[in-house]
């Protein structure tokens, strides 16, 4: 018995079925999140690092004058307050980064004419691809993200995860090396 030969009457270049087709608008989201995600993240790393040398400092301070005036006593009572005092900090933080994500997103749909002239140059079409590479089992960092995911990824950098340290560093190396806007 003969089988019969199963063709395929579409024409591919061999690139042709390598990449999937994004539409411009797509792409100059994909752009403008994983920028915006990026910072954002670095901003609450920042911010992180800030309140806890910020309240090591504090603490030691207070706790040594504390200390000196009153005694251990009052020093384990200042250590005490200042224990209770970092939750309320902590959120104050979060909502701070918060604010900050909205800002952004908003600050670049509000350039998004001008930017889509700058996003012509190739330059900018890493960033998305660098994130494709990798998989967190969150969404993407080309998206349109929420406090709790980025929130999960600045997590991810926390914890020392070598595959997000790696991809953190490629990203923020892509974002010092973009062309400046005129």
């Amino acid at each position: 018995m003969v089988r019969k030969k199963v063709t395929d009457t579409k024409i591919y270049s061999p690139k042709s079925r390598d990449v999937t087709p994004r539409s411009k608008t797509i792409l100059e989201d994909e752009i403008i999140y994983a920028m915006a995600n990026t910072s954002v993240i670095l901003m609450s790393m920042m911010m992180g690092l800030f309140t806890q040398v910020l309240g090591s400092t504090m603490g030691a301070m207070a706790s040594g004058m504390a200390e000196a005036i009153g005694g251990k006593e009052a020093s384990d009572k200042v250590d005490l307050e200042i224990k209770q005092g970092l939750p309320e900090i902590d959120e104050k933080m979060k909502e701070g980064i918060s604010d900050l994500r909205k800002e952004i997103y908003a600050q670049m749909n509000q350039k998004r004419q001008e930017l889509e002239l700058v996003f012509s140059d190739p330059a900018f079409e890493v960033g998305p691809k660098i994130i494709e590479k990798y998989n967190f089992n969150l969404p993407k960092l080309t998206q349109k993200l929420d406090d709790d995911v980025l929130s999960q990824y600045s997590k991810l950098l926390v914890s020392e995860d070598v595959r997000f340290a790696k991809m953190f560093k490629e990203l923020t190396e892509w974002i010092s090396s973009l062309p400046k806007p005129n």
